[in-house]
């Protein structure tokens, strides 16, 4: 084959649309994928409604999901129903309803809830089936479903709100980003997704839907009801991410409903209240007595503490940007604008350094430099010049950031400025343990749906703090808030004593590191609740000590369920910290089974003993699209670059040298970076 020839095939390869399997589909607010043993291509089952009805006691949120379905076709049907909910969900119940009969579900180790539903399937029984893939992935299958039934899929769960700098806030993840999974070999296929299983990625194809072209109209509508009680007067109810119609029942109660009704499903809901001056609670209790042990959650909020000017240790700052392609659009917008906001606000005595990555990574500088006037510009001039695509190789960019020098008379923080739109976060909060030495990590999660999971998780245990910006409007507020915290000292050494209790487990434990405007949350199961607690912790060297009483605690339902969340999370911690996988395995089923929760290795499922399909009768199959999270360029996401590996830019770069070896006169950009780092897997 002459040159010419095999230019123009690796063209053709190269510019050609992307197969099914490379273009970077995958999860959104619900999908429900009519399932045959062919797999074949059909036509999309609808979402008749999604509907959520949320609960808000104190800082108590009992939350139900509730989907409703219809199988269009003359055929029997299985559907595989793929749904985000928030990362700290405690789900313990699961309902299914099909016309007139309603199917409770039970808790079971995850294999077995798997072969009772297989056997349900097979012998022509109604069933359900949850199975939890991430944190806050879940999978919801349905089998035998009768031709052109309607389906109505109820999921309850349990979470707490956070309270953060005066304000009160709660998520419900509608959508959740399209996530790039990394992998050099295939490995086969556990689920229904686009993906194939990778080396990097045990489970891409059960997180992997396909995704809706926006240009060919929205789908996926959904309503939302909260009943809010906070316990408190308040002097706002706002949403940053939708309109919403908020109706006052007293000075603490409101109802706050959508103000059209329903929206697609394309971007996380938000809801912030904000209490009166003086209203804010210094320390809040709730209990539930459960048996003969007594569950109980305590926030208490520490004093604001300024940094004394003189005292103020000079700092090594290392911000990371994601400009993948799933940034393209307003994502990339918004962290260019925060990014130029922090370089903005250090001083001379700061160090700093800038880093960047999609399928490549580059930094600024090849080490961090003083904030002098000349290094700053050109940090906004590279930052300027900053563009969203390619894929999404996080991990050499998080590993060269982590890679500094640790010096005691400078505090060293690193700022992650990302989607976390990415299938491996185990691998990334293995590095963050292998390599945060004394660092800090900061994660700010931009855009509409980011993977809340992956920036909490990682913020948690780089020991900082997780800020969200879901849309430009926010930029200098979330901003503004996070510098106070990079600027002021951390509440460090934080104990929490139960005097008289006997026997405690307090979560987490121990009690992270705390930044200004945080209070102190913890969940506690004891066999008896004291009179009081006592929080102690320290701002430098300066020891700080609260005394709060325990027996004016309010009731709160569900906090054994909120606990045991929480102890789950714990057992999952030690397992990454290298404990035996069978002990956190057991460990985690004795809580789940006891609790009732869906879990990495239990699952609800739902079988009506009524066989309904006929023996002669076959499932078949249709497949049902999700949209793409709001903000985000189709195009970008699933285009050149952006598949489950990083194929298609080997092509162009073979493609490049050809054309260049032939003397045709190419001029590749180069980048403007000092250091270029691509696809590096460690040191």
């Amino acid at each position: 084959m002459t040159l010419a020839r095999l230019v123009v095939v690796l063209a053709l390869l190269v510019f050609a649309p992307a197969p099914a399997l490379a273009q970077g589909r995958r999860i959104t607010e619900g999908t429900l994928l009519w399932r045959t043993a062919q797999q074949e291509t059909a036509v999309p089952a609808p979402l008749l409604a999604t509907d959520v009805q949320m609960r808000v006691t104190g800082m108590i949120v009992r939350a139900v999901v509730r989907q409703q379905f219809t199988n269009p076709s003359g055929e029997w049907a299985e559907g595989v129903y793929v749904f985000p909910l928030p990362e700290d969900a405690a789900v313990d119940r699961l309902k299914m309803q099909v016309g007139e009969r309603v199917i409770e579900g039970v808790i079971q180790e995850r294999a077995a809830a798997k072969a009772v539903y297989t056997q349900a399937k097979q012998e022509g029984k109604r069933a359900g089936l949850i199975e939890q893939e991430r944190a806050n992935v879940f999978t919801t299958s349905v089998a035998n479903i009768p031709p052109g039934a309607a389906i109505a899929i109820e999921i309850e769960y349990q979470q707490a709100v956070r309270y953060d700098s005066g304000r009160f806030a709660l998520r419900f993840p509608m959508v959740v980003g399209p996530r790039y999974i990394p992998g050099t070999q295939a490995v086969g296929a556990s689920g229904t997704g686009w993906a194939p299983d990778t080396d990097a990625v045990a489970d891409a194809s059960r997180i992997t839907p396909p995704v809706q072209d926006p240009a060919h109209g929205a789908i996926n509508p959904v309503s939302l009801r909260i009943e809010l009680d906070s316990g408190v007067p308040l002097a706002a109810v706002e949403s940053s991410s939708h309109a919403i119609h908020t109706t006052a029942l007293s000075a603490d109660r409101y109802e706050i409903e959508l103000q059209q009704g329903s929206v697609p499903a394309d971007r996380d809901f938000q809801l912030v209240w904000t209490p009166v001056t003086g209203a804010a609670p210094e320390a809040a209790v709730l209990t539930e007595p459960k048996g003969d042990e007594v569950f109980a959650l305590l926030m208490v909020m520490p004093p604001a503490v300024t940094a004394v000017e003189r005292d103020r240790l000079p700092r090594e700052v290392v911000f990371v940007l994601d400009h993948s392609g799933s940034m393209a659009g307003a994502s990339i917008e918004q962290a260019r604008a925060s990014l130029k906001l922090a370089l903005a606000r250090l001083r001379p005595t700061d160090g700093f350094n800038v880093i960047r990555f999609n399928h490549q990574t580059h930094s600024l500088f090849l080490q961090a430099r003083p904030a002098s006037r000349a290094n700053l510009e050109a940090a906004q001039r590279y930052v300027d010049a900053i563009r969203a695509d390619g894929g999404t190789e996080m991990l050499p960019a998080l590993q060269l950031a982590l890679d500094g020098d640790e010096r005691a008379d400078r505090l060293r923080q690193v700022i992650f400025l990302t989607d976390g739109a990415v299938g491996n976060e185990e691998r990334l909060f293995q590095a963050i343990r292998e390599r945060l030495g004394d660092s800090r990590l900061f994660t700010i999660g931009i855009g509409s749906a980011p993977n809340s999971h992956f920036m909490r998780e990682a913020a948690r245990l780089g020991r900082g703090t997780f800020t969200y910006i879901g849309n430009p409007g926010e930029v200098k507020d979330k901003m503004t808030g996070l510098f106070r915290k990079l600027e002021s000292p951390a509440l460090a050494d934080v104990t929490l004593e139960l005097p008289g209790a006997g026997a405690a487990e307090i979560l987490p434990g121990p009690i992270p590191d705390l930044y200004v405007g945080e209070p102190i949350v913890v969940a506690v199961r004891t066999g008896r609740l004291p009179s009081e607690a006592v929080v102690r912790g320290r701002f430098g060297s300066t020891p700080w000590e609260a005394h709060v009483a325990l027996h004016q605690a309010a009731p709160g339902a569900g906090l054994s369920a909120y606990w045991a969340r929480a102890k789950i999370g714990a057992l999952l911690d030690q397992r990454r910290a290298g404990a035996a996988d069978d002990e956190v395995r057991h460990a985690v089923l004795d809580v789940a089974l006891r609790h009732h929760l869906v879990s990495a290795y239990t699952s609800l499922v739902a079988v009506d003993v009524t066989p309904v399909r006929p023996g002669d009768a076959a499932l078949k199959t249709h497949a049902m699209k999700t949209n793409l999270p709001d903000g985000w360029e189709y195009e970008a996401v699933f285009g050149l670059g952006q598949g489950a590996t990083p194929g298609p830019l080997h092509l162009v770069i073979g493609l490049a040298a050809l054309l260049t070896a032939a003397g045709l006169g190419v001029a590749l950009r180069r980048e403007p970076a000092l250091a270029v780092v691509r696809h590096r897997r460690g040191r």
